[in-house]
């Protein structure tokens, strides 16, 4: 599971739902993630939360260009490789922050992805889970 620790920027219910926009990262580098929570709950602006997602959740991008609609897309640097028969663990640093995505090996080898390159990682708002730290 990874675990990001960050502060919440923006609250916004509506329809059932809480989306909220939470800082993270370096204080150097300070990159907004973004989470959608069923049910409306009593969070407030500059709470610490902690911002949790499966590795099975993050998909990689390389040489990704235009808009999606995935709000969490970040740069980051592949650190480590895992590779099995079906699955690869990819292990990345993102503002020395480590975020792991496990994806089929197929992708990892059409992908090209080799430790020291630059890749995006990606996960639908809906998958952030929240914690308050």
């Amino acid at each position: 599971m990874n675990r990001i620790p960050a502060t919440l920027s923006r609250i916004e219910h509506g329809a059932g739902m809480t989306l909220i926009e939470a800082e993270a990262g370096s204080a150097a580098v300070v990159t907004t993630l973004v989470a959608t929570i069923v049910g409306e709950v009593a969070l407030t602006v500059g709470t610490a939360v902690v911002l949790a997602c499966k590795e099975t959740e993050v998909a990689l991008a390389k040489n990704l260009s235009g808009e999606i609609s995935l709000r969490n897309r970040h740069a980051a640097t592949v650190v480590g490789i895992d590779a099995g028969a079906v699955l690869t663990r990819v292990v990345l640093d993102w503002h020395g922050q480590r975020i792991a995505s496990v994806i089929t090996s197929g992708s990892a080898q059409r992908l090209g992805i080799a430790v020291g390159d630059t890749v995006e990682w990606l996960v639908k708002a809906n998958e952030m889970a929240v914690e308050t730290a």
